[in-house]
Formats: C-alpha cells, structure tokens, sequence
C-alpha cells in the first residue's frame, strides 16, 4: 500500500496494522495459514518487521515480494532484477528471522530471466505466470491508473510476457528446480484468471460463480489477495495520494466479501495449507524427468 501512495514520507503504511487485523481474524475464522509476501522497502518501518515475526511465529508462510515493487520486474537488466529480489531476501533474513522460499514478481510480471535468477538464488516456487486473457485488461486498468505519471506508466508497459495469456502453461510445471504455480484459472482453454479482485473488477455475482468453477477444476488452487482489499476508508486521513480505487470502501462490506469468497473454498472441501506445502506437493507430483538435479 505505501507503494502504491508513492512512498511518501511519514506515510503509515495500514497494512500491517489495521488491515492485518482484519486478514488475520477471517484466518482465524476459517482456520488457515496465510502465505504473506512482503516489499522489503515496507520492511524499512520497524512495525511492519515485528508484526511479521509475530505472524510467523503463529505458522503463517513469509515470501519476496522485491524491495521496490518494480511493475517491469521482468524486464529489468539481471543484476536490477536481481538485487530486487536479494535486498528484501536478505531484509526478511535479518529483521523478520525467515528465509523466503516463495516469490511473486509486482503485477505479475513473468519472464524467463527472473526463472533463471530464481533458481541460481534456490527460490523453490514462484507465482508470476498469468496465462489468462485477463491479463490485458488488467494491465492496461494498471496504466491507466498511472496516467499522468511517466515513469510509473513505463513500467506497468515494460514487460516481456505479452504472450503468456496465450501459450503459458495452466498447471504446475517446473522451471529447472523452481515450481512456477500459475494464477488459478476457470476450466477451458480461455479459462479467466479468479482472484480477489476479479470481484471488485466484474461484479461479486459474477466472481463467486467463476470462483466455485476454478475451485472446482484446478487441483492445485490458491486464492490471492491484496492488501487494498481489505482497506477501507477509516483507514485514510484524506491526504493520501491513492490510485487503487478499490482501497476505498465500506469495511464491514468488504470484510464480507471475502468471507463468502473463503467460503466457497471450504465448501470444496479444499484443504488449507500454505504455498510452500503446495509447491512440494506439485514438485513430488512432477514427472521425473523434469526434476532437475
């Protein structure tokens, strides 16, 4: 969220205060671990550190999110992608006490030379790959969020996954020893993309029949959530800066709105377990000859 306020000083950050408690309570509801990914540059905010050590400790998974939260991650030379990824790496280390086994890439931005520094830096999943038509749409919803700013606007269009949508890969695959975990999607071959926002994007309606079906057709299924999902207006003084439309909004309203989406994952009857246990249960289930040693 501080992100994507633009990092402005003073800024307290309510993710991982108010809107933590809120993510945090459904989890105790429903009776889950989250997998959590962190941008290191949030992690400058001795808060934040303790609130994740203390998330930790309760079971709850802690990925790499990158420092600065690049949209064009994929795209950057190696060594910038790189120190992306190392720099909160290393963060989450030293002040949360984790090392990071997942990642996610900013906006999804997938490419084969952040695989390549996955697996030289021994990531054991990632969930970058975005094969669904979706992924148009949202990415020009993205820029045009950031029209009127230059350099934000490159990055959202800086990418080298244009044709993911079309030939990626649906199911669980290996990239040599990384598992890429691709966002779930309805069944078909131009099955779309289901995650939170699909909601606020395509009306609730709507989400929650395409979310029961990609429940229902992905074996291997996981349900991603930001953090402006669950922030809402109490949470502003009025003087932020905000280009997430959906981080407005009644909170109680949207507290239960993903309610009634984990509930359509438990009445699946869907076992809750974290990333990294999904990961290991899709790299066991790989076809031997694509392990890498």
């Amino acid at each position: 969220m501080a992100e994507a306020a633009g990092f402005p000083d003073g800024y307290v950050d309510p993710t991982y205060r108010r809107v933590m408690d809120r993510f945090l309570a459904l989890g105790r509801e429903f009776q889950f671990p989250y997998s959590m990914y962190a941008v290191g540059r949030d992690l400058e905010d001795p808060f934040a550190c303790q609130r994740l050590r203390e998330i930790a400790a309760q079971g709850h998974e802690i990925g790499n999110h990158t420092w600065n939260h690049y949209t064009d991650l994929g795209a950057l030379p190696p060594a910038e992608m790189r120190n992306e990824i190392v720099r909160t790496h290393e963060k989450l280390v030293q002040s949360v006490g984790v090392t990071p086994r997942g990642f996610i890439a900013p906006a999804w931005c997938y490419s084969a030379e952040l695989m390549r520094v996955l697996n030289e830096l021994g990531y054991r999943y990632d969930m970058s790959l975005f094969p669904s038509l979706l992924y148009y749409p949202f990415v020009i919803k993205n820029a045009l969020n950031h029209v009127g700013h230059s350099e934000k606007l490159r990055r959202v269009l800086n990418r080298r996954d244009w044709f993911q949508p079309l030939v990626g890969n649906r199911e669980p695959h290996l990239e040599n020893r990384v598992v890429v975990l691709p966002v779930p999607t309805t069944p078909g071959p131009l099955g779309i993309a289901v995650w939170h926002t699909t909601g606020f994007l395509l009306g609730w309606e709507r989400h929650f029949a395409m979310l029961r079906a990609a429940v229902k057709a992905r074996r291997f299924f996981y349900y991603v959530v930001h953090p402006a999902d669950l922030t809402c207006d109490e949470d502003f003084n009025g003087t932020e800066k905000m280009h997430l439309e959906r981080a407005r909004g009644n909170g109680e309203e949207k507290m239960n709105y993903l309610r009634q989406s984990l509930q359509v994952i438990q009445d699946a009857n869907r076992e809750w377990i974290t990333m990294g246990q999904m990961a290991e249960i899709a790299r066991a289930e790989a076809p031997p000859a694509t392990v890498a040693a």
